[in-house]
């Protein structure tokens, strides 16, 4: 690569980096009252530092903390990605050899998501949080360096700067990394590191050296190679400081998940809950210090004593002395020595705190995601009433989450695996065709389980309306409302027979009745035969 791209480069990355400048201060601001161990967007953090010193309540972490694992809960009720593999074509869904490649399909790849070094859990985690907080949230989805297993990783805003479209989504990315002169010898190859580097091996090996990793779309890339500098996405590590390429490579697909909790109108970046909590999270911090004072001055008042010399300052801390002259106190004649009182009303001041941690655990939805969804005195009606009011509450809160995060990542990793021969053999009635990914969610579930029960309300009107006229049931397709109502009550595919294997039975069951209608026509005609031969017998007509 030529120094002057590598000078563009870096350019551009200095420039968007500065671009986004006012959202570090807001991301700041966030993460110091929210979640304290992603700070350093704006000021300068030590590994394993305390980084809640200033922190007088709680409150907004652990409601952070809680709609993120809310989020988690929805999205991935078993700790990871409820997904369904079908073929477009839907015909091939029902051939059984299809469908016992589909689920073994989707068993391993649960099983890839799965893998502990994988870390898929770990990260989604800290995704969650991040996006629930800052309303930006980024993941890489990779293979690890052997090739072996899936790897997922979470990483700080504060050194990403994505590149977006120009409807929004995310193309590209510059990823600022240090690494140790070792570590990138061994990364890398020594020969691949610059001279000043390769000069630090020797001096001071274990000297941090800042990284620029761009991954964007190549302007001209070659179909059908797997030369990684032919593929689509590019992949460049440079040295700043040297503006040194030290390795290119490329990837199919954009290996980074760049997710947003809500868009506005001309804004790259999310929205987030947090934002909407941060003014309550920062009046609680006021509130939660100011009442540890009073409740402080009234568990150990400042004192006044007797003194001879001229009035001293009043010393209002809790414990503190303040002196007064012996004049006074004889005037006074009583105890010469006094508590402060400071007026302070406590059960407001906590009225007033409850009140602010309400507004932030509403900020971020626990009265919404604490309503209950059935109990043993509830009739049906009330259950799906519940049931709707829960989805029109979240139903479109989950929506960007699965279409930025759950698709791409699913499809990465079923791509990734695919390339590495992670799967069984396709079946030759598949070869060629498009299989696709149906996401599920409770939300989603909740909405099949609403309709389902709608379906079976109306079978049985038409079962009742078949009493007076018979041609209404007529109307149900049995079979599919049972296969509707299964998927609905997330059944596993295997339990259910597939349309194939139903025909088979009822071919069967057909066969089997017809054989026994011929043997029952058999044996009546035998038994009209045994029954005719008796009577003519004793008529006569045969002689005996």
């Amino acid at each position: 690569m030529a120094d002057d791209n590598i000078d563009k480069l870096i350019q551009r990355w200095r420039r968007l980096n500065g671009d986004k400048s006012q959202w570090h201060s807001h991301w700041e601001d966030l993460a110091r009252v929210m979640l304290p161990r992603r700070m350093g967007f704006i000021s300068t953090t030590i590994e394993g530092e305390r980084r809640t010193d200033d922190i007088f309540d709680g409150t907004p972490m652990q409601a952070a903390r809680s709609l993120a694992n809310a989020v988690g809960g929805f999205m991935r009720p078993n700790g990871l990605p409820q997904v369904e593999m079908i073929v477009d074509d839907d015909a091939l869904n029902n051939i059984g050899e299809v469908q016992e490649w589909l689920a073994d399909s989707e068993q391993r790849l649960s099983n890839a998501f799965n893998n502990p070094k994988a870390r898929y859990r770990q990260t989604s985690s800290e995704y969650d949080q991040d996006i629930v907080v800052f309303g930006t949230a980024v993941e890489f989805v990779g293979e690890s360096p052997k090739r072996n297993h899936l790897q997922f990783q979470s990483l700080h805003l504060k050194d990403v700067t994505p590149i977006f479209k120009e409807d929004g989504t995310a193309e590209g990315l510059f990823h600022h990394r240090r690494f140790t002169a070792r570590q990138l010898a061994d990364r890398f190859g020594e020969n691949n590191l610059s001279e000043k580097t390769r000069k630090c091996l020797e001096d001071a090996p274990d000297r941090k050296i800042e990284m620029l990793h761009v991954v964007c779309p190549r302007k001209e890339y070659k179909q059908g190679l797997l030369f990684a500098r032919n593929l689509p996405i590019a992949d460049i590590w440079l040295e700043l400081e040297a503006k040194h390429k030290v390795a290119m490579g490329g990837f199919h697909e954009f290996p980074f998940i760049v997710g947003r909790w809500d868009t506005s109108s001309g804004e790259d970046y999310g929205r987030s809950p947090g934002m909407i909590a941060l003014p309550d999270a920062d009046t609680l911090q006021s509130m939660g210090e100011t009442i540890l004072i009073a409740g402080q001055r009234a568990a150990d008042p400042p004192l006044f004593a007797p003194n001879d010399g001229a009035f001293d300052a009043v010393n209002t801390f809790p414990g503190g002395l303040s002196y007064y002259d012996v004049e006074t106190a004889t005037a006074m004649r009583g105890n010469p020595f006094f508590a402060l009182e400071s007026g302070a009303n406590l059960p407001i001041s906590r009225d007033m705190q409850l009140d602010t941690r309400q507004q932030i655990f509403s900020a971020f939805f626990r009265n919404v995601l604490n309503l209950p969804i059935e109990g043993p005195d509830m009739t049906a009606a009330e259950i799906h009433a519940r049931k709707e009011e829960l989805i029109r509450e979240l139903g479109s809160m989950f929506g960007l989450y699965e279409t930025e995060k759950s698709v791409p990542e699913i499809e990465r990793g079923f791509m990734l695996m695919m390339r590495s021969g992670s799967f069984a053999p396709i079946p030759r009635v598949l070869q060629g065709k498009n299989v696709t990914f149906q996401y599920d969610s409770p939300v989603k579930r909740i909405r099949q389980q609403i309709e389902a029960a709608a379906a079976r309300v109306w079978a049985m009107e038409m079962i009742e309306l078949g009493q007076v006229k018979p041609e209404a049931i007529d109307l149900i397709n049995v079979d599919e409302l049972g296969r509707f109502s299964a998927q609905a009550l997330n059944i596993p595919r295997q339990v259910v027979n597939s349309r194939e294997v139903v025909a088979d039975i009822q071919q069967a069951r057909e066969k089997a009745m017809a054989a026994q209608a011929k043997l029952q026509t058999v044996a009546n005609v035998a038994e009209i035969a045994k029954t005719g031969a008796e009577a003519a017998k004793s008529s006569g007509l045969v002689k005996q």
